[in-house]
């Protein structure tokens, strides 16, 4: 599915042109044969409930009927930025890419989702539509309530929390059957890791069937610290984590380039 995806974004390049960074399609629901029908009518109403997005056109990707949506994120990645502790600034997972994550997380058996970074919500969205116990944790106040406004108009529910991951209470948490998403890329993230994976550290007997999911990249610069398993291998050895599952999926920061965005799946060992 994941490689399909890839190859439809492909198309979707070559056949749609458009100047804006911004966009993503999604499949006409009763059109496809790819995901439940219901999900991906829900799936466009968060397009469509979503300020982010203005503009929407018919398109037709390897006989498919899809509608491709045209966005601006300016508003609200100046906002993100503001904050000393946000590691990385808004830039959206795509819509078809967090309903794949989410799918795949219920399928390694996990009940819970915690997305740290959380931005309009999507992954939550997902998760919520998917039947899992969504949480978002995002620093951004006009980011958390584009996420509420979200949840409001569509009748999908989640949890939203406006706080800095660093002084999240994790004991509130159920910590069990549970995927934690870090919405940050290695170089930038890896601070805002290991603090999560200190606050974790004392509830390791709470802790059963915990993983992370991390995003990766295909393209290191030269002063990556870390050049093993796409940015992530330090972390992932010094956190007692092991690879369960590595996807690699479209993504707003990776539309243009060749390779796409590696999300990978751990799991703590304890």
């Amino acid at each position: 599915m994941a490689q399909y995806l890839v190859n439809l974004k492909d198309e979707y390049l070559h056949e749609f042109h458009s100047y804006n960074h911004i966009r993503e399609f999604i499949p006409v629901p009763n059109k496809q044969s790819l995901f439940d029908t219901t999900i991906l009518e829900k799936l466009h109403t968060f397009f469509k409930d979503n300020k982010i997005y203005y503009k929407e056109q018919n398109l037709t990707l390897s006989d498919m009927p899809c509608i491709s949506y045209e966005g601006d994120i300016n508003q609200y990645w100046l906002s993100s930025k503001k904050y000393d502790t946000s590691y990385q600034p808004f830039l959206p997972t795509w819509g078809l890419s967090a309903l794949l994550l989410i799918l795949v997380a219920k399928n390694l058996g996990f009940k819970n989702i915690i997305d740290i970074g959380s931005g309009d919500g999507r992954l939550i969205y997902c998760g919520s539509i998917i039947g899992l116990n969504s949480i978002g944790v995002e620093i951004d106040k006009d980011l958390c309530d584009l996420q509420n406004k979200i949840s409001n108009s569509s009748k999908v529910k989640y949890e939203v929390i406006n706080s800095d991951s660093n002084s999240i209470d994790y004991s509130k948490f159920k910590l069990e059957n549970t995927i934690i998403f870090i919405s940050a890329l290695p170089d930038s993230g890896e601070i805002l890791s290991y603090s999560m994976l200190n606050h974790l550290k004392k509830y390791r007997a709470k802790m059963h069937n915990v993983g992370i999911t991390l995003m990766g990249t295909h393209t290191y610069k030269r002063y990556s610290r870390d050049k093993s398993m796409w940015g992530w291998g330090n972390f992932i050895d010094d956190s007692g984590l092991k690879m369960v599952k590595c996807i690699s999926l479209p993504s707003s920061w990776t539309l243009d380039e060749k390779k796409e965005t590696p999300y990978l799946f751990t799991l703590f060992k304890y």
